[in-house]
């Protein structure tokens, strides 16, 4: 993600999440980060959330989690999310 689409969807994470004021935005940024990296590093490639609505909510709550301290829960109950996105991007190669 470009730096312009980060800015951007942390905005829409703080008016979405009633994030406190007082979080740190880089803070925030960081979690977009990891959260870009689990779920484009799951579905095996770059994903453009701006096209990809789906995804693009579960990196939001991705963020939501992680700012919880709750990222195996998310894990348990988005599994299901992480493998339509696998399905949904998968790309068969002749490498073996």
């Amino acid at each position: 993600m470009t730096d312009a689409q980060i800015e951007k969807l942390l905005q829409e994470i703080r008016d979405e999440q009633h994030i406190s004021p007082f979080e740190k935005d880089e803070v925030i940024k960081n979690y977009i980060k990891e959260a870009e990296f689990d779920v484009n590093k799951s579905a095996g490639t770059k994903i453009n959330y701006d096209i990809d609505l789906k995804a693009r909510s579960l990196l939001k709550n991705h963020v939501f989690y992680a700012r919880n301290k709750k990222l195996a829960e998310f894990k348990q109950l988005y599994g299901g999310e992480y493998v339509h996105l696998q399905a949904e991007y998968y790309r068969p190669t002749d490498l073996q």
